[in-house]
């Protein structure tokens, strides 16, 4: 069933649907049912993609493990080295139909999960293709971001994230068309601090695994991805 938003982000966003997909982890069958959720105030920025998916959208992921680790030996924190790039991989193919293409990892950062365990962060540079019938000759599609957050539970793993757009269909078409008051939600509202930190907000506050979480005061403020975090990182070319 699908993940509900926390509380502060209920009033601004709604559920879009589901997608589910099966992938695998050392001799462990991972299902992964993933919620997406848009922006409800920006309903005309949905028409402009090639698929289903908002330039600026969230998720999260149920993951239903089979056998569960502990029966096999394995602690979920100790195999968090070969989950978290399984978990990041997975929802690259998941919004591969949905027109968002992963072009590289960007950063691979570490943080606090809402659990308090150490978990990984996926910053992934992306480009969205945008409808042709509704955009210019010239824009196929636009510059995103999309970041992915990976930490080990009691039993499995919480994955949560979001993708942002970087450009509009109108910085792309040097301000030719779309605009306030178009219309053709062309000229999206380009704000990758606050939309990061939205992110942030539903990494820290999402309900996954609760029930075997420790009680911990969430994300750290340092904690926080943004344009310049993790430029020290190895990054992870098998995005």
């Amino acid at each position: 069933m699908p993940t509900d938003l926390p509380s502060s982000l209920a009033d601004e966003w709604q559920l879009l649907g589901t997608r589910s997909g099966k992938t695998s982890v050392l001799v462990a069958s991972i299902t992964a049912e993933t919620t997406l959720y848009e922006p409800l105030d920006e309903p005309a920025t949905a028409a402009i993609g090639a698929g289903d998916l908002p330039v600026r959208s969230l998720f999260a992921v149920d993951l239903s493990i089979s056998p569960a680790l502990s029966t096999i030996g394995i602690a979920p924190d100790a195999a968090l080295s070969k989950a978290a790039p399984k978990a990041k991989s997975q929802f690259v193919d998941t919004v591969a139909d949905d027109g968002l293409t992963v072009e590289e990892t960007r950063d691979i950062l570490e943080f606090e999960g809402p659990n308090g365990a150490a978990g990984k962060w996926y910053v992934l540079d992306a480009s969205y293709a945008v409808d042709p019938d509704r955009t210019p000759d010239s824009v196929d599609r636009i510059a995103a971001e999309a970041n992915v957050a990976v930490w080990p539970t009691a039993e499995s793993y919480g994955v949560a994230g979001g993708v942002l757009p970087l450009e509009s269909v109108a910085d792309r078409a040097d301000g030719s068309v779309g605009g306030p008051g178009s219309g053709l939600g062309l000229d999206l509202d380009v704000n990758p601090e606050r939309d990061r930190e939205t992110i942030a907000a539903l990494v820290q506050t999402i309900d996954l695994g609760s029930a075997d979480a420790a009680e911990t005061d969430g994300v750290l403020e340092d904690d926080v991805p943004d344009e310049a975090a993790g430029a020290d990182e190895p990054s992870d070319a098998d995005a």
